[in-house]
């Protein structure tokens, strides 16, 4: 930012004195720099807005039974690929086994897990 504002005064000064060729050189500059801060202000817009959407996102998102549940929808989420890659992909219930326990597997990283009655998801095998 200092250089710009540091352009600009060159080219004010070098404005009243009259020298063409050397203004217009500090002019390119100057268009240049400008240019420069418009990517860099649009790169870190784009950054905020994602850094937003994901602070939402935690914020509807809850851990319990280690799986992830959003707030007003009953099928959970995969822990793995939401804290590895911050996506909310729901479980898949396969069925259950002869104990009354509960198969669920991610068609994302294929991960297969097994609840049984209010007992906490847990990792059972990999879906291959």
């Amino acid at each position: 930012m200092a250089s710009l504002i540091d352009t600009t005064k060159t080219v004010y000064d070098l404005a009243k004195k009259g020298m063409s060729i050397e203004l217009q050189q500090k002019i390119m500059q100057l268009r240049e720099e400008a240019l420069e801060l418009q990517e860099e202000n649009l790169k870190l817009k784009t950054e905020n807005l994602k850094l937003k959407k994901k602070e939402e996102l935690q914020e509807k998102v809850k851990f319990k039974r280690k799986v992830y549940y959003r707030e007003g929808d009953e099928v959970p989420f995969c822990p793995y690929c939401y804290e590895k890659h911050q996506l909310l992909i729901h479980l898949n219930r396969r069925g259950e086994d002869e104990k009354g326990g509960q198969f669920h597997d991610c068609q994302e990283c294929k991960i297969e897990y097994r609840v049984v009655g209010e007992d906490d998801f847990v990792v059972y095998d990999t879906i291959r």
